[in-house]
């Protein structure tokens, strides 16, 4: 998935009203999903190959504009909130992950997948009948299991072979996914704290690779990691090769940018950082400023969509090691 901030292809039809925008309009054509902080990251700068204190400034603005909620209108607004806390009551399986840029539709996880979902029929039932909320929202999450999902025993090698690219996620992450059984995601640990993990992304939605998957197939963990990172590789490296002499940011909103970290020749005294999904920042440690990379980084996961680590490593014996904060 390539382009300006671009994590799922999905085109959505649309007619009507929109909720949002209030005009009679018809679209067909590609969403767009942008790290939540990706604009602040652009605002960083760094002096002498490290990020500028400036950066926090950044991240606290960016985080105030993102918290209002002046893009939608009050109705809708409470709609959306009304969902959230109906998915999180009743629905604890299925993850909210946010509203999709300028389209009336979410990015919700279900089954381990990612995939969009429009919200306007849902908006218009619930705008008609207020009291069957609870039962509409279990219909659409029915309606996205029985329709929206790739099944295991669905999906073939030599299809998944060309979409298949790793992500890296935090250990954390991964053991609320769920590790055991045929239902348990297929990963390869990289240090304590983060793992990589497998998706297959195709034009509708994001797979998260289990072990069905790998019995169906005959495969095993080393060869999904070696195709992944060849896929990887192909979809373009970024210009990570030199970070040893000198800093590199990667945001190109293709959705692994943290997973550009396996593509590093990781010598030692290296720093890395990636506190989400959609940020990769490496570079020498000579001149930087310790402190304030690690609270920038900090700062980043925290308020991020998909956070992946808080922390500031230094590559040591060719392994990745969290800076311990010496405050």
């Amino acid at each position: 998935m390539a382009g300006p901030a671009t994590q799922v292809r999905v085109e959505v039809p649309c007619v009507g009203t929109d909720p949002v925008s209030g005009s009679n309009t018809l679209w067909l054509e590609p969403l767009k999903l942008r790290s939540p902080l990706a604009d602040s990251f652009a605002m960083w700068l760094w002096a002498s190959g490290g990020w500028c204190v400036l950066a926090l400034a950044g991240v606290v603005f960016h985080h105030r504009l993102r918290s209002k909620s002046s893009r939608y209108p009050p109705e809708v607004a409470a709609f959306v909130l009304q969902l959230e806390n109906e998915l999180l009551a009743a629905h604890p399986d299925v993850q909210f992950l946010g509203m999709l840029p300028d389209r009336f539709a979410c990015l919700m996880r279900v089954d381990g997948q990612e995939t969009p979902v429009g919200l306007y029929e849902a908006f218009r039932h619930a705008e008609a009948f207020p009291e069957s909320f609870t039962r509409m929202v279990a219909q659409l999450v029915g309606d996205i299991r029985e329709v929206g999902l790739d099944r295991a025993d669905e999906l073939e090698f030599a299809t998944a072979a060309q979409l298949l690219m790793p992500q890296v996620r935090s250990k954390d992450w991964l053991e609320q996914q769920g590790t055991f059984g045929d239902s348990g995601l297929v990963h390869t640990p990289i240090n304590e704290q983060l793992v990589t993990v497998y998706v297959v992304d195709d034009s509708s939605c994001m797979v998260f690779l289990c072990r069905a998957h790998l019995k169906r197939w005959q495969k095993d963990v080393r060869d999904l990691h070696n195709l992944a990172l060849a896929n990887l590789a192909r979809l373009g490296r970024n210009g990570i090769d030199n970070v040893s002499a000198e800093a590199v940011l990667l945001q190109s909103g293709d959705g692994f940018d943290a997973s550009r970290l396996l593509l590093i020749d990781q010598q030692d005294g290296l720093l890395v950082a990636i506190p989400d999904r959609d940020t990769l920042w490496a570079g020498p440690e000579e001149g930087q400023d310790l402190a304030t990379l690690m609270a920038v980084t900090e700062q980043i996961a925290d308020r991020s969509q998909y956070p992946v680590s808080s922390h500031l490593f230094r590559v040591k014996d060719g392994r990745l090691e969290p800076v311990q904060d010496s405050r």
